[in-house]
């Protein structure tokens, strides 16, 4: 299947479903806490004074995410693969990752369908990024075209 044609079975599954991921604040309501060393590393010190590479190392490794460097164009530049191959690449990488939307979406229609919910109890803020997402579709599917 081609990935225009997957983007807009995309876009026409979302039309059709308007699907929701609810949202939930559990702070609300909740009193503040007196614990001045509550954001305390274990060594005592704030997490301000450590150096941001280390915060940002150490809360990578513990969720188990990997550092992803903040320029991946020149990254990209610089690899000696020929065009063709880093387009395939690319592209292969973009497939997988609208398979893992695809499957989170028709997650959300399920629980949509077994909740008995219609488009027009969903939040706000839901209603929007409804909207942004079928923007953005659109807009991939325009670049998706031009390549």
């Amino acid at each position: 299947m081609s990935l225009k044609k997957l983007v807009e079975d995309l876009i026409a599954e979302i039309e059709q479903d308007e699907l929701s991921v609810d949202e939930m604040s559990t702070t609300g309501n909740v009193a503040g806490y007196n614990t001045p060393n509550a954001f305390k590393d274990t060594d005592g010190t704030d997490e301000d004074d450590e150096p941001e590479d280390k915060v940002v190392d150490r809360i990578n490794k513990s969720t188990g995410y990997e550092r992803v460097s903040e320029n991946r164009w020149l990254e990209l530049k610089k690899d000696e693969s020929s065009p063709k191959q880093k387009i395939g690449r690319g592209i292969s990488q973009v497939n997988k990752q609208l398979s893992e939307i695809e499957t989170f979406l028709r997650w959300y229609g399920k629980i949509k369908k077994e909740g008995d919910l219609d488009s027009n109890q969903y939040w706000k803020r839901t209603q929007k990024n409804l909207f942004r997402i079928r923007e953005r579709l659109n807009n991939i599917v325009t670049s998706i075209s031009k390549l």
